[in-house]
């Protein structure tokens, strides 16, 4: 026998994943298009940090 399929969850429960994969394609899309924040934050706790290359001027 065949299963019973309440129509409204299968409708919802399809919804419910187009809009998922919607919402993951735009995360990507602007998360590319952002730099990292984290990057930025690395780079300015080193600054400054860093130690000076030495010179050789025996």
């Amino acid at each position: 026998m065949a299963e019973i399929v309440n129509l409204n969850k299968a409708r919802k429960a399809a919804g419910r994943a187009t809009r998922k994969k919607k919402a993951k394609d735009r995360r990507a899309q602007q998360s590319a298009a952002r730099p990292d924040p984290d990057a930025r934050l690395r780079d300015r706790k080193l600054d400054g940090k860093q130690l000076d290359k030495p010179t050789d001027d025996a």
